[in-house]
């Protein structure tokens, strides 16, 4: 509403609004204060302006002191945003069976410059007293925001799958990523550059590497405050062989720290060992609780 009270050039439409928002949600204050000012920065109150400029100060005071305490400043968990995943899944592919899956994830920003995500996920199942899947996947992106919309990123994948035909597998990608689409409800970026791949299948002597190419897409939607959708995909073309993944997960919030989710999974590889399939998917049922 303020958006479109903006866009007609009714300011006193736009007040009204904002102030109504303000008694309604007092725990979003400096929120609405920043979105209003973005929005019409010539119809922003003088004490609004000052109240901003102070919450910006005391940030900037509060991130400072924070930087002080050295090497705890990068390893206090208060300061990263994280969540435990706890549920179910279901596999086709390489083995075809109902498993059990957890996962944690940890994002923190430093700065508003640097950004670091980390991806932590395990699914394990048995079946007549033998393990039918055991698979952990890691991953850590580190962006540097030195532009408006531009990026840099460094990502690493570490892959280990018993039943994949691969002992482990290690992906170390260096790219330039673009931030396409940026909205309260909707966010869309790619990514692309080069890397290399280790790996070593499984019962063959040696390891082998291969030069490669990645480039991915991370899309996300909120259709209300409660149901959100993200959307990832990501390509590698390598010298000896292509690998396609496309993760799609639905969140719907059932309070301020818990959430149930859906996603599935699919992952082809162009080159999958003997014994193995090309194709593989996983749906997940899990609840995620936030930390």
């Amino acid at each position: 509403m303020l958006k479109t009270a903006a866009t007609k050039g009714d300011k006193a439409t736009f007040e009204t609004i904002l102030q109504t928002a303000l008694a309604t949600w007092p725990g979003d204050r400096n929120a609405l204060l920043t979105l209003a000012n973005t929005l019409k920065p010539e119809w922003t109150r003088q004490e609004h302006a000052a109240e901003l400029a102070k919450a910006k100060a005391d940030a900037e005071a509060k991130e400072q002191a924070s930087r002080a305490r050295g090497i705890f400043y990068y390893l206090d968990p208060k300061l990263w945003n994280g969540q435990a995943e706890l549920g179910a899944g279901i596999s086709t592919g390489d083995t075809k069976e109902k498993a059990g899956s957890v996962g944690l994830t940890f994002k923190r920003k430093f700065g508003p410059k640097w950004e670091h995500n980390i991806d932590l996920g395990f699914d394990y199942a048995r079946r007549s007293g033998d393990t039918t899947r055991n698979r952990f996947d890691g991953k850590y992106e580190a962006l540097w925001k030195p532009w408006d919309k531009g990026f840099l990123i460094n990502y690493v994948e570490l892959e280990l799958d018993q039943f994949s035909g691969y002992d482990y597998r290690v992906v170390e990608n260096l790219g330039f990523g673009y931030q396409i689409l940026q909205t309260s409800r909707q966010s869309l970026r790619l990514e692309a550059g080069p890397g290399v791949r280790f790996y070593k299948v499984e019962d063959e002597p040696g390891s082998g590497t291969e030069i490669l190419g990645r480039l991915s897409s991370t899309y996300e939607i909120k259709f209300n405050d409660s149901l959100s959708l993200k959307d990832r995909i990501a390509f590698i073309y390598g010298a000896d062989s292509r690998t396609l993944e496309n993760r799609v997960q639905a969140s719907a919030r059932i309070n301020a720290h818990l959430a149930a989710r859906l996603s599935v999974e699919v992952k082809y590889d162009s080159e999958a060992p003997d014994g193995t399939a090309p194709w593989d998917t996983l749906t997940r049922a899990t609840f995620v609780y936030d930390f």
